[in-house]
């Protein structure tokens, strides 16, 4: 009788478990993907971002200035979720948990700016591709509505 109850309690500790709040994952590339600010197609994982609406929604980036020019345009409070590239292995890492870095490295709109995971590879890639001051500068295509 004892390990009949056990095995309830087992079962019905499994399905309470899995009918819990998923957490949110990120959504995957495809190839007709279009940044949400400049309208280029967003070629390269290593520099793409994405932010999941509390309504469900996704909105797909090419390059970090464009994620952050949507950003300030648009109310925070109907983002559920954020994830960046990491720009070596590509895998999603949550907006928070990223490290943002200007670089000297080409990106689709010029920023420069990449994401990583790790604090140390950061600074060995910060100092490996020092910024350049041209990508600094701002890009008509993905200007802010404040400039």
């Amino acid at each position: 009788m004892n390990t009949n109850k056990y095995f309830l309690a087992v079962a019905l500790s499994v399905i309470v478990i899995s009918c819990g709040p998923k957490e949110i994952q990120p959504v995957e590339l495809f190839p007709e993907d279009e940044c949400a600010s400049c309208r280029m197609t967003v070629s390269n994982p290593a520099f793409a971002s994405e932010i999941i609406n509390k309504d469900g929604s996704v909105v797909k980036f090419d390059d970090l200035r464009c994620f952050e020019n949507y950003r300030k345009d648009h109310n925070v409070d109907d983002f559920e979720k954020i994830f960046v590239k990491d720009y070596e292995t590509k895998a999603w890492i949550p907006f928070g948990k990223s490290i943002v870095l200007q670089t000297g490295i080409e990106t689709p709109m010029g920023s420069g700016q990449i994401a990583v995971g790790d604090q140390l590879r950061a600074k060995q890639l910060k100092e490996q591709y020092p910024p350049k001051l041209t990508a600094m500068e701002g890009d008509a295509c993905c200007a802010s509505k404040e400039d």
